[in-house]
């Protein structure tokens, strides 16, 4: 390892921790609704079980509540279901076998071969089928406590599935908000991303261009989350009035989110043509203003997708920046620096599509390129 290479350890290590604790805080809070739910549907499935049917320690309502649940928001309702039909139905065939041939190693055996078999017949998700074999073994594998009443455990984890899913249906869901909070988290990730190579640029700063890299390379998170989270607001906008309200907002945010994420694939390749740039060590003003227009622009997006708010100020700085986008502005520049600002173009196009232009409206918003103004072929 070269020597300038083991002297930015310790600054990329800080990068990377401190990239990791501000994607953490932000799954924390987009995930925090889901977080407290948990215990509440948990110990509600638990008390009821012990106080109202005096089970005397129903573990299997509070599971099925718990996973039922679950901490991350992803297709909240059809997990549930699945969760807690599969959980309910293995732990009734494995009270039921357990009836039938006792417990035992073979007995655990056989009735995880029948569990996954049942699953796979009754259905193709994979939740469900799991849960079918791993409740009907659980059933086998952990002796029941003694009770008056037939297959208490089915009625324990049928307990917890219910409060799951009543809690699916029942809380209200803004199905903007999560897709909201996660769209600006991107576009506040693409400005702070070509702020760092608009400064890169201006002082022929290679090492910031790096960590610029590093940066965009760390934003998939992001954009899978803001996938997912459109996706339960999508099943939101199915299920509740309230969500159906909300059906043409989720759906700017969708579109939005697609060409977010085209815009930060291309901010990755124009990241490494800065980086390589700046190694050259001369300083790239004019340019820098260009990417850092574009940061503007992103910011405002940024703002008003959090805000739900209009984007014609997005627009219109985006708008303006594109403007600016002429390969051949300077005669000065060099091959470098024209393919720069050709792949500048495809970005400012992409952010202009997700602030809501169609296709032929933003690329119009582009300088003309002096190839397209030509008339036919070049006279010999």
């Amino acid at each position: 390892m070269k020597k300038p290479e083991v002297r930015r350890l310790p600054e990329r290590a800080f990068s990377t921790v401190a990239h990791r604790v501000r994607m953490g805080l932000r799954r924390v809070r987009a995930n925090f609704a889901q977080m407290v739910q948990i215990p509440i549907a948990a110990t509600a499935a638990y008390s009821f079980c012990v106080y109202v049917l005096d089970h005397p320690y129903p573990f299997l309502a509070a599971v099925a509540s718990a996973v039922g649940i679950g901490v991350v928001a992803d297709k909240r309702l059809r997990r549930s279901l699945d969760f807690g039909i599969g959980a309910t139905f293995g732990v009734l065939v494995g009270e039921v076998l357990v009836n039938l041939y006792g417990s035992g190693i073979w007995q655990l055996a056989v009735t995880l071969a029948i569990g996954l078999f049942i699953g796979t017949m009754l259905n193709s998700g994979g939740i469900f089928i799991t849960q079918i074999a791993v409740q009907s073994v659980y059933v086998i594998a952990v002796p029941a406590t003694a009770t008056s009443q037939p297959f208490p455990r089915t009625i324990d984890a049928l307990v917890g599935a219910i409060c799951a899913i009543l809690l699916a249906l029942v809380i209200p869901r803004d199905a903007r908000k999560v897709p909201r909070a996660q769209a600006a988290n991107l576009l506040d990730e693409i400005d702070a991303v070509l702020g760092m190579m608009a400064r890169a640029l201006r002082n022929a700063d290679p090492e910031l261009a790096d960590r610029a890299l590093d940066r965009a390379r760390e934003t998939q998170d992001i954009i899978d989350s803001w996938g997912s989270s459109l996706k339960v607001s999508q099943e939101a906008a199915k299920i509740n009035a309230r969500g159906r309200r909300h059906a043409a907002e989720v759906t700017r945010l969708s579109r939005a989110h697609t060409f977010s994420d085209r815009a930060m694939r291309t901010i990755r390749v124009i990241a490494r043509r800065v980086l390589a740039m700046t190694e050259l060590g001369v300083p790239k003003p004019i340019i820098a203003d260009y990417v850092e227009s574009l940061a503007d622009g992103a910011k405002k997006l940024e703002i008003a997708l959090r805000r739900g708010t209009d984007r014609t100020l997005a627009e219109n700085a985006l708008a303006e920046a594109a403007g600016r986008l002429d390969p051949k502005a300077e005669r000065s520049w060099d091959l470098h620096d024209e393919s720069l600002v050709l792949l500048l173009r495809p970005l400012a196009a992409d952010l202009l599509q997700a602030a809501g232009l169609t296709s032929d409206a933003a690329h119009e918003r582009l300088p003309v390129l002096a190839e397209d103004n030509a008339d036919g072929p070049p006279v010999e």
